[in-house]
């Protein structure tokens, strides 16, 4: 059956129709085609029915494909959608001015995408900051991995590779994939040997990824993202490679530090292409990442109860689910606290003791709050617990001290 449905893809395909594959098991959609942007096209392919939409942006090197470990797992949950950009892949290059958001946006408009998560790497995570600053109402969460940030210069480190390239290398787009993918040390780390080869097979047949001369002809943001991150007000995960280039750790620090409340891991054994290189760990940390966009999605629109009503829900089904960072529920728990919203903050201290029993600061802010509240009897039985998982709670012993 595989068989036949490669043939009747190829044959759709070759006479330039869409094609739709509808596959057998858990409400599995493929579909491929191409969406006619200003002066072009670009080419698509779409997985999965979810409620939500996850598009996934490639980088500056591979196409679409560096997503194969993506595209069918986030499937399972999400509607996938993953599009090649101008003169990458099976998108033909572009032969005038183009705007890579303004192709983006039309995606969603084609696609009949009212809100999506956007998942951009390097490069495309640049655009999909772009995007987001430019049409915000379209993006529900936002991801980038190795990403870079418009209005922020580069260093000679980044450009020469450390010393390894020069102007007459990049101008040589065989030489320069030649030198990316078998000797770079920081796109791929140096360890993985067997994905700078599968990488190699990926590039064979698409030349034109390497060409420099496309970016030539692409329009940049109307405003830089590095001057307006702030503005940015969605749920964000930054994902980084222990081995990428350093220039890459600088912009992902512009952008946690612009973007309030965003997330930050980095992976070991990674270089670059983190998706390529360790897509399970990298698959279970964005699939954890959106668990807790969805908590916070409900939080923030329909208040702690209904948050908490989900989170008691989602715990009885599986008591491994936690969709918050011990620090981050607790900072936000001490917002509401600060902003005289004191039972509601009991409620999210409670939450954050609930998923983490073993952590004494979780009692000791959650007694904290007890005692602003005036609930003198809690307050000292929670300081009490902190003191019993952590001896050396200096805070905890004064409080004590205070209440009895």
């Amino acid at each position: 059956m595989r068989s036949n449905m490669k043939k009747l893809y190829s044959y759709f395909w070759l006479v330039g129709f869409l094609v739709t594959t509808i596959c057998t098991g858990e409400q599995n959609l493929f579909q491929s085609g191409y969406i006619d942007v200003k002066d072009g096209k670009l080419y698509y392919e779409t997985n999965g029915q979810g409620d939500e939409t996850i598009v996934l942006i490639h980088d500056g090197l591979v196409h679409s494909v560096v997503w194969d470990d993506q595209f069918t797992v986030f499937a399972e949950k999400f509607r996938v959608v993953r599009y090649d950009r101008r003169s990458y892949g099976r998108s033909p290059k572009p032969e005038k001015t183009y705007s890579n958001i303004q192709d983006l946006y039309q995606v969603f408009t084609s696609l009949k995408i009212d809100q999506a998560i956007l998942i951009g790497m390097s490069a495309g995570g640049g655009l999909v900051i772009d995007f987001t600053l430019e049409h915000p109402e379209k993006v529900s969460a936002l991801i980038v991995v190795g990403a870079v940030v418009s209005g922020f210069s580069y260093s000679d480190h980044l450009l020469t590779r450390g010393g390894r390239l020069t102007p007459a290398d990049y101008a040589d787009p065989q030489k320069l994939l030649q030198y990316i993918v078998k000797e770079d040390p920081y796109e791929i780390a140096p360890q993985n040997k067997d994905v700078r080869e599968n990488l190699w097979n990926l590039m064979q047949g698409f030349p034109q990824n390497i060409d420099q001369a496309k970016n030539r002809l692409a329009e940049q943001p109307k405003r830089p993202a590095i001057g307006i991150l702030n503005e940015i007000r969605i749920p964000t995960f930054i994902v980084l490679g222990e081995f990428d280039i350093p220039d890459v750790f600088v912009h992902a620090g512009a952008i946690e530090s612009g973007i309030s409340g965003s997330q930050k891991v980095i992976i070991q054994n990674a270089g670059h292409l983190v998706p390529l290189e360790q897509p399970q760990r990298f698959n279970e940390e964005v699939l954890k990442f959106l668990m807790g966009a969805e908590f916070f999605k409900i939080l923030n629109a329909q208040g702690v109860a209904k948050a908490v009503d989900m989170f008691t829900q989602k715990r009885d089904k599986d008591d491994s689910w936690i969709p918050f960072d011990e620090k981050q529920m607790n900072l936000l728990a001490y917002q509401y606290l600060q902003a005289g919203k004191t039972k509601e903050a009991i409620e999210l201290f409670k939450l954050n003791v609930s998923a983490y029993p073993e952590s004494a600061n979780t009692y000791d802010s959650l007694g904290e709050a007890y005692m602003i509240n005036g609930d003198k009897e809690q307050a000292i039985q929670k300081y009490i617990k902190s003191l019993e998982l952590n001896p050396n709670n200096k805070n905890a012993i004064e409080k004590l001290q205070q209440l009895q």
